[in-house]
């Protein structure tokens, strides 16, 4: 599902931008929001994609070497790649909403003509890395019952 709604965002951010451009070079209007919005939809978009990127094994990862170790070592690594996720993820959504709680306390506000709430900008933060940790915790868990569920079905060398 976050899959479909970081796409929905990114073609918001595609109209949007071109609605900018029609209004700025055709009818010498340029909008004062488009900017930020697409900055912001870019954010929560990049986010929300980040824990189904863990899911799917398509975030990055380079198999160079990993390719040609014995798939005992590649199924241990790829579990010790999903801890250090989990852990940087966790560590990232906890101090996401600590910053996010003292945005909301003093009402921190962005600098820019919609002068919007900080905590809009850091809620993303913490939603995404929350969601790619337990993403993460769960493959891991998985992984002791379907090991082919975190191995790359398809090794390749990826530069």
């Amino acid at each position: 599902m976050a899959a479909w709604i970081s796409a929905a965002f990114f073609v918001i951010i595609g109209i949007i931008i071109t609605y900018e451009v029609i209004m700025r070079y055709i009818f010498l209007d340029p909008t004062s929001w488009v900017e930020e919005s697409a900055r912001i939809l870019q954010v929560y978009a990049v986010f929300f994609a980040c824990a189904w990127l863990v899911g799917t094994r398509e975030h990055i990862r380079i198999t160079v070497i990993t390719g040609l170790l014995r798939p005992t070592i590649q199924l241990w690594l790829a579990r010790f790649s999903l801890s250090l996720i989990t852990l940087i993820c966790g560590v990232g959504a906890l101090y996401s909403a600590e910053l996010m709680n003292f945005s909301i306390s003093i009402g921190q506000r962005t600098d820019s003509t919609l002068e919007l709430p900080m905590w809009l900008l850091q809620v993303p933060l913490v939603v995404g890395l929350a969601l790619t940790a337990l993403q993460a915790v769960s493959m891991f868990i998985e992984s002791f019952y379907d090991r082919q569920r975190i191995m790359d079905p398809n090794p390749r060398l990826d530069l």
